[in-house]
């Protein structure tokens, strides 16, 4: 009996690996989507502090990779609001889920233009990435809104290895330390 069978599994190796190799294949990279950036993100700001009647502040993202592949990601976009004590505190418009309306951000002193961390690239499995953007705000300003997006681009394998983007984005108040002057 057992010579009959190892004839059978010896006949049919390589239809029997085949097929061992496509079920992890299934199970690995379409049923647990090992391949599919997972990561995680958290906001934070240091008011380091005060000169020239502004706020020089540090927003912080730090970026850790919970998945089992190297995650690449891009337009990294920071945001920073703040309100000053003379602004009124209102709901904002619909596009904006009705949250506060902010008018106020450090984009003005640009004109508009958008700003970005730099050195966005990629995160290698299970490691943490802190990035850094200084600026400054008003002296005078109470609350710090900070809003951060990024957009990760990988093959799904689940749709035959097709190139996806999908967008990471968080937020975060923060109240600015009072002085005491």
């Amino acid at each position: 009996m057992w010579t009959r069978f190892i004839s059978i599994v010896t006949d049919h190796w390589l239809g029997l690996t085949s097929l061992v190799t496509a079920g992890w294949f299934l199970w690995l990279f379409i049923i647990k989507r090992e391949a599919t950036p997972g990561s995680e993100l958290e906001l934070d700001v240091d008011f380091v502090g005060q000169q020239d009647d502004k706020w020089l502040i540090e927003v912080v993202a730090k970026l850790t990779n919970r998945s089992s592949v190297r995650n690449w990601y891009d337009h990294f976009r920071v945001v920073v609001r703040y309100f000053l004590p003379s602004d009124t505190i209102v709901d904002g418009p619909s596009k904006v889920n009705h949250q506060l309306l902010c008018t106020r951000s450090i984009d003005e002193r640009i004109d508009g233009q958008t700003r970005h961390y730099a050195n966005a690239a990629y995160i290698d499995p299970h490691l943490t990435f802190r990035h850094s953007y200084v600026t400054y705000i008003p002296k005078g300003a109470t609350f710090v809104w900070v809003q951060v997006r990024l957009i990760f681009r990988h093959r799904d394998l689940s749709r035959l290895g097709k190139k996806v983007a999908a967008i990471k984005n968080t937020q975060r108040l923060f109240k600015v330390p009072s002085t005491g002057a």
